[in-house]
């Protein structure tokens, strides 16, 4: 268990590097470890669902992560795509209720922490959106679309 944690505290510190790749890698083994948080069955299931939005089935793909969601309650990444389901269909108040289920099994995830910001922007609640962007920030320093996305929220707070 506390190796666990060490390893992602070095995966999060990496994303601070000044090194991209050493960034890049970390971004990867961060996305792979939480897809398998659940076992391989949940993580095929994601890879299924990740299949239907590919092909903008997203009315089957939503059905496909509620179901995954029942399955695995407590599997953070199941709630992270059911968010992004949302989203696309701009259900934004509903991917926002997701990505907090997300953030609270998983406080480091920067995908959750930014869709939620997008989902507030897009709502106009640009206040908490800056906030979110900024969250992202925090984990991932050098993903700039976040820092884009604020400049926009303060331009339209004004």
């Amino acid at each position: 268990k506390h190796k666990k944690m060490d390893d992602i505290k070095k995966l999060l510190s990496d994303l601070h590097s000044q090194a991209a790749d050493l960034r890049n890698s970390a971004t990867m083994a961060l996305w792979n470890r939480w897809y398998f948080e659940a076992g391989k069955v949940a993580e095929s299931d994601i890879r299924k669902g990740e299949g239907l939005l590919h092909l903008q089935q997203f009315e089957d793909a939503r059905l496909h992560f509620k179901k995954v969601v029942e399955t695995y309650p407590n599997f953070a990444e199941a709630h992270n795509k059911l968010a992004t389901v949302f989203f696309l269909l701009e259900e934004y108040e509903n991917s926002v209720t997701e990505c907090k289920v997300t953030l609270k099994m998983n406080p480091y995830h920067f995908g959750a922490w930014h869709g939620m910001g997008l989902c507030l922007f897009k709502l106009a609640r640009y206040s908490e959106a800056i906030e979110s962007f900024k969250s992202a920030l925090e984990i991932q320093p050098y993903a700039n679309i976040n820092r884009k996305y604020i400049a926009t929220c303060m331009g339209n707070l004004n």
